[in-house]
């Protein structure tokens, strides 16, 4: 049953991490850190969360993915993948990388 242990475990550090980020999202001053607004909330992906033993959210790795706006002589956008860090109890966000995902496709 050590599968299941860990299903449960994994589900609970996400769902905190979820709480984590709706009061994340509610803090305009903490989000425009990140260059983030309150609609970017439902298109966040979680990648990683770290909890301590009390099982409190220390830290959540996410992305989100971007469509920077064209040049006028580009012949199509791109989608861009900017990764996130969220330290809550730092009330930190920091952008810790990105990857232009259009550049990455195989055709």
């Amino acid at each position: 049953m050590k599968w299941w242990r860990n299903w449960r475990d994994a589900r609970r550090r996400r769902r905190a991490a979820e709480r984590t980020l709706d009061e994340l999202f509610a803090d305009p001053a903490l989000l425009a850190e990140g260059r983030l607004a309150a609609r970017h909330r439902r298109r966040i992906n979680i990648l990683q969360v770290e909890t301590d033993d009390a099982g409190e959210v220390v830290e959540i790795l996410f992305g989100i993915i971007r469509h920077p706006r064209a040049h006028p002589l580009a012949s199509r956008g791109e989608e861009v993948l900017e990764l996130l860090r969220h330290r809550p109890r730092e009330r930190t966000l920091e952008n810790v990388g990105g990857a232009n995902l259009t550049r990455r496709k195989v055709t």
